[in-house]
């Protein structure tokens, strides 16, 4: 039976690389006709609502189909600005790839997907891209080669997903802690998403952290059967992982809250969470082109133009 090489032995031949970019081409292409078909298939809803809405008729009575009329009009009011929303980001983007980076809990793989899914972009995520190439699990990579050698396979596939334009990118948490990988990240808009350690122990309890290889410590001892206790566990774990990359995270563009109410434990929805993200892109690029512009044009005082006879500076010239 052939084994498959580690990935250590496919860096050192110089095949790990261009794997990775073979399989990262067929990925875009991929995409790219999943994107065509989704754009066909909303311009023919779109077409079929404007026949509907231009053969409608109108009725006197308010009735419950009145009423039901009246809740889509309320939500179709909300998706319109949604959708204003997200015309003046993509304008602003310019095509711009998106990394969205943050600690365990943030939710960077579900809203990823979801903000791409809005802009219309392509979506990757590293850890998945890491797994599917290496035909073997994080945790695996981390019990058999350690964390050092994933953060090499991590940096490779980064270091080939930065060169794409239009596309959403979740990261691993770790990603910040290497200081090469900012090189690649700052060739699109990083956003870090944050939230109350609180919140974010909640959601990785919620959603398991059998393969989370940095929290093994947390499922042993009482805490396996105490729910409690393992969220403070958690909790407590993500603190000691802010403290020592909080610096590295606020190296980002910009940074999005995923917190709710106080009532939500949760945190926030991913579309409100998505919201925020495009309003915080949008704002923050628009004043860093206005910015750009201040500092571009010369400004009363820049150039001065003397009088060669006396030296008196000439304000204006007649």
């Amino acid at each position: 039976m052939t084994t498959m090489p580690s990935c250590s032995k496919l860096q050192a031949q110089g095949m790990y690389v261009s794997h990775t970019q073979r399989f990262l081409v067929r990925r875009v292409r991929a995409m790219d006709e999943v994107q065509k078909a989704e754009k066909d298939r909303n311009d023919r809803a779109n077409s079929i609502g404007t026949r509907a809405r231009t053969r409608g008729g109108g009725g006197g009575r308010r009735s419950a189909e009145d009423n039901g009329r009246l809740r889509s009009s309320i939500t179709a009011s909300s998706s319109s600005r949604s959708e204003t929303e997200t015309k003046r980001t993509e304008e602003v983007l310019q095509s711009s790839s998106i990394f969205l980076v943050g600690l365990m809990g943030t939710g960077k793989t579900t809203v990823g997907k979801a903000l791409a899914t809005r802009l219309n972009y392509g979506y990757f995520d590293t850890d998945r891209l890491i797994e599917q190439i290496s035909k073997r699990t994080v945790k695996e990579i981390f019990e058999e080669d350690g964390e050092g050698e994933f953060r090499k396979i991590e940096s490779d596939v980064l270091s080939e997903l930065a060169s794409y334009k239009r596309v959403v990118v979740s990261t691993g948490g770790g990603i910040v802690s290497v200081r090469n990988n900012w090189m690649h990240l700052h060739n699109g808009i990083t956003v870090c998403l944050q939230g109350d350690h609180r919140t974010l122990a909640r959601r990785v309890a919620r959603d398991g952290i059998e393969a989370r290889p940095l929290l093994k410590e947390c499922l042993t001892g009482d805490s396996e059967n105490d729910e409690e206790m393992r969220i403070q566990k958690i909790e407590k774990k993500i603190q000691e992982l802010w403290d020592a990359r909080g610096k590295m995270y606020a190296e980002s563009d910009i940074a999005v809250s995923v917190n709710g109410d106080k009532e939500d434990e949760l945190g926030a929805s991913v579309d409100v969470i998505v919201d925020r993200i495009c309003r915080s892109i949008e704002k923050r690029l628009r004043e860093d082109n206005k910015q750009g512009q201040l500092r571009n044009e010369p400004k009363i005082g820049d150039i001065e133009v003397k009088n060669l006879k006396t030296g008196e500076r000439i304000n204006r010239v007649e």
